[in-house]
């Protein structure tokens, strides 16, 4: 239950949310996302080695007491598309534009050989898909002047998902 958990995770510190995860039929997939207020709390709780939570019946007993184990989660990292770039925007002002808007794992600008020059567009990940997302909702950014478009990025289906068969 979430006050169970609620009342186990306050020990360490003031909880912002509890995220229980559910099937579509709204049964417990046994595990949950506690977000903490501070990073404290969160250091308190990862810290601690064995954690158990508590249900409890009406008249007091404990009915159920489950171990549980404590992780950090890692964020999903999120992946974007820009175009409309122009070759007077070196590719330090694209990353440090957005990187304004998260931390940046990564910045793909796809070189064209023939011209010479980098292409009109680029890929950038984030760390976190929150940074992306917010992205995606403006849908265009300006650096010096130039809107660029902002888009998700799609990754095509695999055209042989079978692989070769028959050959």
């Amino acid at each position: 239950k979430k006050d169970d958990i609620s009342a186990h995770f306050q020990t360490f510190g003031e909880i912002d949310n509890i995220d229980i995860k559910t099937d579509s039929a709204g049964i417990s997939r046994c595990f949950a996302f506690v977000l903490f207020k501070t990073l404290d709390g969160l250091k308190e709780a990862v810290a601690t080695n064995e954690h158990s939570i508590n249900s409890w019946s009406n008249n007091g007993k404990t009915i159920i007491s489950k171990r549980v184990t404590v992780k950090i989660a890692q964020a999903k990292p999120g992946k974007i598309f820009v175009r409309k770039l122009t070759p007077e925007l070196s590719d330090e002002q694209i990353k440090s534009h957005f990187s304004q808007f998260g931390n940046i794992t990564n910045v793909e600008p796809p070189f064209d050989k023939e011209r010479g020059q980098r292409q009109s567009f680029c890929f950038i990940t984030f760390k976190k898909e929150s940074s992306a997302k917010q992205l995606l909702k403006a849908r265009t950014t300006t650096i010096n002047g130039v809107e660029l478009e902002v888009k998700k990025v799609t990754t095509k289906p695999d055209p042989w998902p079978m692989g070769m068969m028959g050959m």
